[in-house]
């Protein structure tokens, strides 16, 4: 019995030593060839602007956005430009975590969030609308009183609107636009509880004459469960998929001192349960930013890291 036992106990070592060379040939990010200002890219919210052409944001600088060209194979980043937002001063996109497209009447708009969290006493505010042009400075409105007004419309947030993260606040780290709805849809990052995650949809008029409240509707929340997970995730980023009208979402720890993995799901934008998609994560990548794009026939997916890298993965249906 003794040596049957070791045998099993051997054999059960060998399959987890396996498992983890398995785990660690899983995504790893490559770094981005340049830093910004001498530090590695924060990297969160990232979206295309055009064919191999991408923008992403850097959570700790908020007076510009980063764009890169992926090579001809849609595999290898081709330089980084910083990309000045005129028009936003210090202080109107504290912790900016969220980046989204929106296309009205030949005019391609980009939106900013923060986090709209509170961080060692200071309150983040920020929804900031971009008109992207391929050249030059962007010019950029920030939206006063963001945060107070969402605070206001949705009693349900009041609580947490009053706590550091950590503590179970307000903490938002995902936006994406939903054509179908004419509606921002905002990923919590907390408060989150097990096995659930949380969005705030909000009606937008993107293309208003002055970027104010008056521009907003009343939130709604949306929840939707994690499949067999007890895990206290968040979300870390939310994408819409123009070619099968899906989601992507991106999930993390809720909590800065948590364990629970990042992982990728699919959300129809109605059901009450995403679908997790089979891709695993070396346990060094931080993905905080996700969209998709073709290159030649093929579908594939880009995540960007805020360690400072990226991640091409092929995209499947």
């Amino acid at each position: 019995m003794a040596a049957w036992t070791a045998k099993i106990a051997a054999a059960f070592h060998s399959f987890q030593r396996a498992a983890s060379r398995t785990f660690r040939r899983k995504v790893k990010s490559t770094p981005f060839p340049e830093k910004n200002n001498g530090v590695p890219f924060n990297a969160s919210g990232v979206v295309q602007v055009a064919a191999r052409r991408f923008v992403f944001i850097d959570n700790h600088d908020s007076s510009a956005l980063f764009e890169f060209v992926l090579d001809a194979d849609g595999e290898e980043v081709e330089g980084i430009r910083r990309r000045p937002l005129v028009g936003v001063a210090e202080g109107q996109l504290g912790d900016p975590e969220g980046l989204t497209r929106v296309d009205v009447d030949g005019e391609t708009f980009l939106i900013a969030t923060s986090s709209l969290s509170i961080a060692r006493g200071r309150v983040n505010d920020g929804l900031v609308r971009v008109r992207y042009t391929p050249e030059g400075d962007l010019s950029a409105e920030a939206m006063d009183g963001f945060r107070s007004w969402l605070l206001a419309q949705d009693r349900s947030l009041d609580e947490s609107g009053e706590l550091e993260p950590d503590a179970g606040g307000l903490n938002i780290e995902g936006v994406t636009w939903d054509p179908r709805t004419d509606t921002l849809l905002f990923g919590q990052r907390g408060p989150a509880s097990p096995g659930r995650i949380s969005m705030i949809r909000v009606p937008v008029d993107t293309a208003a004459a002055t970027w104010t409240t008056a521009a907003l509707s009343s939130p709604t929340i949306l929840l939707a469960r994690i499949p067999q997970s007890t895990a206290t995730q968040g979300i870390r980023d939310i994408s819409y998929d123009e070619q099968t009208g899906d989601f992507l979402i991106l999930l993390g720890r809720s909590l800065s001192q948590g364990d629970e993995p990042f992982q990728l799901c699919a959300w129809d934008g109605g059901s009450d349960e995403v679908s997790l998609i089979d891709v695993k994560f070396h346990r060094s990548m931080k993905p905080e930013g996700v969209t998709t794009f073709s290159s030649g026939a093929k579908r594939k997916i880009l995540l960007v890291d805020d360690g400072g890298g990226y991640a091409v993965l092929k995209a499947r249906h």
